[in-house]
């Protein structure tokens, strides 16, 4: 039986597990990934927070928290810092290993990579390098691991980018998805915007994704979009946008005002530093260089289901009736 290593299913993970899984198993690591997020495992986690720690993170303790319960003593946990050149991560992205140490102490062993694309190539292939060969194997070994790893990425980014979910990519080969679209076609398409760890977590958006598409719209997001298109839109901006996911929402909004759209919805945590500016340039935009009605939802551990509900229901009522003008 080969190491076990938790994976928490919150933040990077649902841009990056794909990765992160061909990995470690081909290096012969036993994973263990938590469930998908609860009002329990929400709770764990605004316990363990400090003051002031956006939602996403305090579901990231949360999830921590269980895979320690569960008897997970090795937990993978990447420092990133910058997956681009010359763009870099949140802060709080940057500093969660510390955190997350601070937090758990000695209860668990935390695997912590460093990613820094800004700096040399060379640093992330030492890093995994290390990971490898603390799993005892040799770098050959780690380098096709990491060859494999690599191929997966690109093959779930690919598959994301040919209007599918996440949960239909996890779910290839079984009988049923997560994410279900009613009979019929839609009538309506809306531009969906904010962090996937917030987007494609059903608990953290109050399964905005399947509401929208029950109601019998088809929802677009930021990784169904031409990753070149992206760039060119974001290239736009008089400076350069230095946050990664800041910069693909911003150009994402601006894609989706030369879309046929009916409306966005920009779904962002209460306390996400980055989305107080972010969130404020996409307003502007969208109103400026299109007529596109736009929601944006404000979300924290407080917040209630059936208010998200009422707004998403006005939302979409409104923008059909709309059409009818």
């Amino acid at each position: 039986m080969g190491t076990i290593v938790g994976i928490p299913r919150a933040l990077a993970y649902h841009d990056y597990f794909p990765l992160w899984k061909v990995f470690l198993s081909s290096l012969g690591a036993e994973l263990a990934v938590s469930p998908p997020t609860s009002r329990a495992i929400v709770n764990e986690g605004v316990r363990l927070a400090v003051d002031g720690t956006c939602l996403p993170v305090k579901i990231f303790y949360g999830h921590v928290s269980w895979l320690i319960q569960a008897g997970v003593d090795s937990i993978f946990l990447p420092r990133l810092i910058s997956v681009a050149p010359k763009e870099y991560i949140c802060p709080k992205f940057m500093g969660l290993p510390d955190m997350t140490a601070a937090a758990f102490g000695s209860q668990a062993r935390f695997i912590s990579p460093v990613v820094n694309l800004t700096r040399s190539p060379g640093l992330l292939h030492r890093e995994m390098e290390g990971v490898g060969k603390g799993l005892g194997y040799s770098a050959r070994e780690i380098r096709k691991a990491w060859d494999q790893a690599a191929a997966a990425q690109r093959d779930y980014e690919s598959f994301l980018q040919q209007g599918n979910w996440p949960a239909e990519y996890h779910c290839r080969g079984a009988t049923e998805v997560a994410v279900d679209q009613p009979p019929g076609a839609p009538d309506l398409r809306i531009g969906l915007l904010g962090h996937n760890y917030v987007v494609y977590d059903s608990f953290a958006s109050m399964d905005a994704v399947s509401r929208l598409r029950a109601m019998g719209a088809q929802v677009l997001t930021v990784d169904m979009l031409s990753p070149v298109k992206i760039e060119a839109q974001a290239a736009r901006w008089p400076k350069r946008m230095f946050w990664t996911s800041g910069r693909r929402i911003l150009g994402a909004a601006w894609e989706y005002t030369e879309m046929p759209v009916d409306g966005i919805i920009y779904i962002t945590a209460f306390g996400c530093g980055t989305d107080s500016l972010t969130a404020e340039l996409v307003e502007r935009t969208v109103r400026r260089q299109s007529r596109i009605p736009q929601l944006i939802l404000n979300i924290d551990e407080h917040t209630g289901e059936a208010g998200v509900v009422t707004r998403l229901e006005a939302f979409v009522d409104m923008l059909r009736w709309r059409r009818t003008r």
